[in-house]
C-alpha cells in the first residue's frame, strides 16, 4: 500500500555464501551507483543537536498534535490514516477492547466525529486522493470481502468479494489495487468490475506516480525487487538484489529502501535514492522505526540508537532531533 508519508507513534535466515555474493555482484552489476561514492551515516540520537518540533501532524500518546494544538482522541492508541481534504483521518483503540475501534475524522478546527467503528484501525486505508477508506474487515480469509467508505461521513459505498486472501494495495479515484494469493488486480469500484494487472509478488504500488514494485521471486530464493510503470509494467525504473523500497517519497522523486532480507523489529540501514536507484544518501543505527517525509526533501527517521530514541530529521547535508531523545526500548519490548 502506498503509505501515508507523516510519522506516527515511535513503533516501538541463514542463506548461503554463494547465494549472498551472486546477489552482490548482481546489485553492483545492476545499479553502480548504489555501491560507491556515499558514506554511511551512523545516527545515535544523543550526539545530535535538537532541530524543530516535526512540522506535520503526528501522533504523540494519544493526541494528535498539530503544531502547538494537541487533540485529544478517543482511545489509548492511535494510528494515522492521512489527510482527507482540510481535516485528519485517525484509527484508535482501546487496549484489550475490540469495541472502542473506530476511525475519526479530525476537522481543521480540532472538531472530532466518529465516521467507522468496529473495524480494526489497522487493516484500514485511506485512499491516496483522500477521499475514501478501503480495507478487508475480516483478513486471513481465502473469500473475503473488500469494502469502501466514503471518507467524510464513513458512508459504505462499494464492496466486492475477492477469492485468494485478498489484501489492498492502494486506491486512488474510483479505482484500488486488490493482491491475492495469484495475482494483482484492479477493482473499478464504481462499475464493479475488476481487470487483472499481473501475476507478480507486488507488495507496493503508488497510482498517483505510476509506480508499482514486486519480487521476481521468492527473495529467500534468489528474487529480486523491481520497480516498474504501473501503467506499463514492461518499463522498467529500477531492479535491485540487494535493497527493497520502504517507502516512496509524497512527489515521487526519490525513495527510501532497506535491506532486502530485513525483517523482525526493523532495519538496521535505510538508503534514500533517486526513483531510478541512483544513492543520496545512507544512514545506520540500532534499528529504524518509522521511515516517511516530512517534505519531499526533508526525510523523517523513528531512531533507535544504541542509547537513545527519537524521531531524527534527515536532508542531504545535515540531520537533528525533531523530538526529545527517550531511553532505547530493548527489541524486545517494541511493539
Amino acid at each position: 500500500m502506498r503509505h501515508s508519508r507523516l510519522v506516527t507513534t515511535p513503533a516501538n535466515a541463514l542463506i548461503g555464501t554463494t547465494f549472498i555474493s551472486t546477489m552482490l555482484l548482481a546489485t553492483m552489476l545492476l545499479a553502480p551507483s548504489a555501491m560507491a561514492g556515499v558514506p554511511t551515516t551512523d545516527l545515535q540520537p544523543e550526539r545530535l543537536s535538537r532541530g524543530a518540533d516535526v512540522a506535520v501532524p503526528h501522533i504523540v500518546d494519544g493526541f494528535l498534535v498539530d503544531g502547538t494544538r494537541r487533540i485529544d482522541l478517543p482511545g489509548d492508541v492511535a494510528r494515522l490514516l492521512g489527510q482527507s481534504g482540510s481535516a485528519w483521518i485517525v484509527g484508535t483503540y482501546g487496549v484489550g477492547s475490540s469495541s472502542d475501534e473506530r476511525v475519526v475524522r479530525v476537522e481543521a478546527d480540532g472538531t472530532l466525529r466518529t465516521i467507522l467503528t468496529q473495524v480494526d484501525p489497522w487493516a484500514v486505508d485511506l485512499s491516496e486522493d483522500g477521499k475514501r477508506l478501503i480495507a478487508v474487515p475480516d483478513p486471513g480469509k481465502k473469500r473475503a470481502a473488500v469494502r469502501v467508505w466514503s471518507a467524510r461521513n464513513g458512508r459504505r459505498l462499494a464492496q466486492r468479494a475477492f477469492t485468494g486472501f485478498p489484501e489492498v494495495l492502494t486506491m486512488r479515484g474510483q479505482k484500488a489495487l486488490i493482491r491475492t494469493r495469484k495475482e494483482v488486480l484492479w477493482w473499478k469500484v464504481g462499475k464493479d468490475v475488476t481487470l487483472r494487472l499481473s501475476t507478480k509478488e507486488v507488495f507496493g504500488a503508488d497510482i498517483e506516480h505510476d509506480l508499482l514494485w514486486f519480487y521476481t521471486k521468492a527473495p529467500y530464493r534468489g528474487g529480486c525487487t523491481k520497480l516498474v510503470r504501473l501503467s506499463d509494467p514492461t518499463t522498467k525504473v529500477w531492479r535491485s538484489c540487494r535493497d527493497r523500497i520502504a517507502e516512496v517519497s509524497p512527489d515521487g522523486t526519490q525513495m527510501a529502501t532497506i535491506d532486502l532480507l530485513s525483517d523482525g523489529i526493523g532495519p538496521g540501514v535505510v538508503t534514500l535514492r533517486e526513483i531510478d536507484g541512483t544513492t543520496l544518501a545512507r544512514w545506520k543505527s540500532g534499528w529504524f522505526g518509522e521511515i516517511g517525509w516530512e517534505t519531499p526533501s526533508t526525510v523523517l527517521l523513528g531512531v533507535n540508537g544504541k542509547k537513545v530514541y527519537a524521531t531524527v530529521r534527515c536532508t542531504l547535508d545535515v540531520c537533528e532531533n525533531a523530538t526529545d531523545p527517550l531511553p532505547t526500548r530493548h527489541p524486545r519490548q517494541a511493539g
